[in-house]
């Protein structure tokens, strides 16, 4: 049995990760300042940010997932200072003590900030996106999550280790309770700009989780990076109406489906065998094209 050091596990993204490794036959440890709601696993708790308690913590793992850090937006500079310093210095840390420890297969949560969100002054360079489109970050976290990808190359080419960053797009749960719900979704049609911020996109919960998977189990080498997002938009109508509506310049290719997401998934589903199994049109029993009630 493979055992997995999952930091981050009390969050909601990392406890599902945690659910989906435990029900798939892993043995995981939870490794978070806080503890967690619901406990799939031991939980060690521990400030990534203390490479020595990191090291301790992950020893005996096999594989590491990492998704512990700062989402948060940067209200102000001191934030993003703030922001910065633990994002790279976690993961550092975590790179770090998987290296000294002989664990060959990080997979961490990189984001889909880098491609430019939230896109407040900016558009996106094209529609869809892909991994290899210029990354153009605007926050302390999407550059800290943009320096992450450059340490993952560094430490792969160093210590012939593998890595596997997940550029996730806005992680959503099936629970009304959950700040990040589906449920909150029709409420967003009423202003299309209200989901600008990150292009209208979203991946639930299990499918971010199944992604996690896969990557610790497809042969694989170096540093890897994917994009994880549904396949369509969040809104009830067209990627182009979106388009004509907040950015005209842009324009969709007519011969793709017409709410292609913004994000491109198919580098994971070719490599990684992955595919996104829900929609929010699914979770809510809506049509995907007009948002209407089934």
């Amino acid at each position: 049995m493979t055992k997995v050091a999952v930091t981050g596990g009390s969050g909601g993204a990392g406890n599902a990760v945690i659910k989906h490794l435990v029900k798939h036959g892993y043995e995981c440890v939870n490794l978070d300042i806080n503890a967690p709601k619901e406990e799939h696993c031991p939980f060690i708790q521990v400030e990534v940010t203390d490479y020595k308690a990191t090291l301790a913590a992950m020893e005996g793992c096999d594989a590491v997932v990492h998704f512990a850090g700062d989402p948060r937006p940067d209200a102000d500079h001191w934030e993003g200072e703030h922001r910065f310093n633990n994002n790279t210095t976690c993961v550092f840390n975590v790179f770090q003590a998987a290296m000294q420890l002989g664990i060959k297969r990080v997979v961490w949560a990189s984001s889909e900030t880098i491609f430019g969100f939230p896109f407040e002054k900016n558009a996106p360079l094209s529609v869809p996106a892909y991994e290899d489109a210029p990354g153009t970050p605007q926050t302390a976290y999407a550059i800290s999550k943009a320096a992450s990808e450059d340490i993952a190359e560094m430490f792969a080419e160093l210590y012939r280790m593998t890595f596997v960053g997940l550029r996730l797009s806005n992680v959503l749960y099936d629970d009304p309770d959950h700040p990040q719900n589906f449920q909150s979704i029709p409420g967003y049609w009423e202003d299309v700009n209200s989901r600008r911020f990150n292009t209208w996109g979203y991946i639930h919960s299990e499918d971010s989780a199944e992604a996690v998977r896969l990557s610790l189990e497809t042969d694989l080498s170096g540093a890897n990076v994917y994009t994880i997002a549904a396949d369509d938009n969040i809104m009830n109508i067209s990627t182009q109406d979106i388009l004509d509506q907040v950015w005209p310049g842009l324009k969709v290719d007519p011969d793709l489906p017409r709410r292609v997401a913004f994000l491109n998934s198919d580098k994971a589903k070719r490599e990684l065998g992955w595919e996104p199994k829900h929609t929010w049109a699914s979770v809510l029993g809506r049509d995907p094209e007009t948002g209407e009630l089934l």
